[in-house]
C-alpha cells in the first residue's frame, strides 16, 4: 500500500520537496537542521522518482549525501570559498535537472502527475542557477549590483526566480561578464521551459480527448 503510494505519487512528492527546499533556501539564514531536512527530503524524493533509472539514482544519492556532508563541514571548519558557496550543490541540482528532464520528456502517456514533474524541474533549475550565482559572486566580488549591499543565498534564490520567469525587477542585476552570461542563459532556459510545458500539456489534453 505505502509502496504503491510512493510510486504513484512520486512526481508530486518530488514537487513538494522542491517547494520546501526553495522556501528554505530563499529564507534568510535558515537553521542548519532545516537545511539538512529539506535537502535530505529532496534526495529521498529524487531516489523515489528515479528508482528505475539506476545510473541517475546512484548519481543523485552520491551527490546528495556528499552535499549533506559539505553542509555540515561548512559549519564546523573553514572550507575553500567555491565549496562553501555551493559548487557541490550546483552539480547536484544540475544532475537532478538532467535526470528529471529526461524522464519528463520521454515518459508516456502524459498524465496530470507528470505536470508536477515539470514544476519540480522548474524549481530545481532555479536553485541550480541561484547556487551558480553565489559561486560566481565568490570568485568575482561585486559581480552583482544590489541597492541593499551584500548579497546572500536568499537574495540569489529570489534573483534566480525572477530571472527564470523573465520578470527582472532590476533591484539586483548582473555586472561581471560571467554573471551576465549566467543570467542570460537562465532567461533563455525559462522561455524554453514554457514551450516544453505547453507542449506536454497539449499532449495531455489530446490523450484525454482520444480516451473520450
Amino acid at each position: 500500500m505505502f509502496e504503491h503510494f510512493l510510486l504513484h505519487y512520486r512526481l508530486r512528492l518530488l514537487f513538494f520537496a522542491s517547494v520546501l527546499l526553495t522556501g528554505v533556501m530563499g529564507w534568510p539564514q535558515p537553521a542548519l537542521w532545516l537545511e539538512w531536512a529539506a535537502l535530505l527530503l529532496l534526495v529521498i524524493a529524487g531516489i523515489n522518482t528515479l528508482r528505475h533509472k539506476k545510473l541517475f539514482m546512484s548519481l543523485v544519492v552520491i551527490l546528495g549525501l556528499s552535499n549533506l556532508l559539505l553542509l555540515l563541514l561548512e559549519k564546523l571548519i573553514g572550507l575553500p570559498s567555491p565549496m562553501s558557496n555551493g559548487l557541490g550543490l550546483v552539480v547536484f541540482y544540475l544532475a537532478m535537472v538532467a535526470s528529471l528532464f529526461h524522464r519528463v520528456i520521454h515518459e508516456r502517456p502524459v498524465t496530470g502527475d507528470l505536470l508536477y514533474g515539470l514544476l519540480a524541474l522548474y524549481l530545481l533549475l532555479a536553485l541550480a542557477f541561484a547556487m551558480a550565482y553565489q559561486v560566481v559572486n565568490g570568485f568575482f566580488p561585486n559581480a552583482f549590483w544590489n541597492a541593499r549591499g551584500e548579497l546572500h543565498l536568499d537574495d540569489f534564490v529570489y534573483y534566480s526566480l525572477v530571472t527564470l520567469t523573465t520578470v527582472g525587477y532590476g533591484d539586483i542585476h548582473a555586472q561581471a561578464p560571467a554573471a551576465r552570461l549566467l543570467a542570460g542563459a537562465e532567461a533563455v532556459a525559462g522561455v524554453m521551459f514554457i514551450a516544453i510545458a505547453v507542449a506536454r500539456s497539449l499532449m495531455l489534453m489530446n490523450d484525454r480527448e482520444e480516451e473520450v
